[in-house]
């Protein structure tokens, strides 16, 4: 097998792995009424605590009008306040509410447990091989994005 034949198997593994990960994530945040991208951007504002809308989309590497979607979804759920920027009206500020902190720590309680399962059979030293090969990759497919 010659290096480019590599890349339709890699893709296709990582394709394979993010469905799994996507479709078991979502059945845990089920009763959350959330889904995977909604608890990630979630995740992303509460950790942030204020943080631009605009630079969602960056962080996150995700569709402008996709971001918008999930951001109105989630203030209508009441999990996060929606302000305009004094400075640039086309730009918002987000924030999680209160209800939205107390949703995203019982998201987060059950993920790391979730964490924890996947990882049990898998040695230290390649879960960190593991990550150093992601990283990579996650380089790789973003400079190649960019271009």
């Amino acid at each position: 097998m010659n290096s480019e034949d590599f890349a339709p198997v890699i893709i296709g593994k990582l394709l394979n792995i993010g469905g799994m990960l996507q479709r078991s994530g979502n059945q845990l945040l089920l009763p959350f009424n959330l889904n995977q991208q909604q608890f990630s951007i979630l995740f992303s504002i509460e950790k942030a605590g204020k943080v631009q809308q605009k630079s969602m989309v960056n962080q996150l590497m995700l569709e402008k009008a996709h971001v918008s979607k999930i951001v109105k979804k989630l203030s209508e759920m009441g999990l996060i306040e929606i302000k305009a920027d004094s400075e640039d009206k086309r730009s918002s500020w987000l924030s999680t509410t209160p209800e939205g902190s107390k949703i995203m720590k019982q998201c987060q309680k059950i993920i790391t447990e979730w964490n924890k399962r996947w990882i049990n059979g898998i040695d230290k030293n390649q879960l960190k091989s593991i990550a150093d090969d992601l990283t990579l990759l996650q380089s790789v497919f973003k400079n190649g994005i960019e271009k």
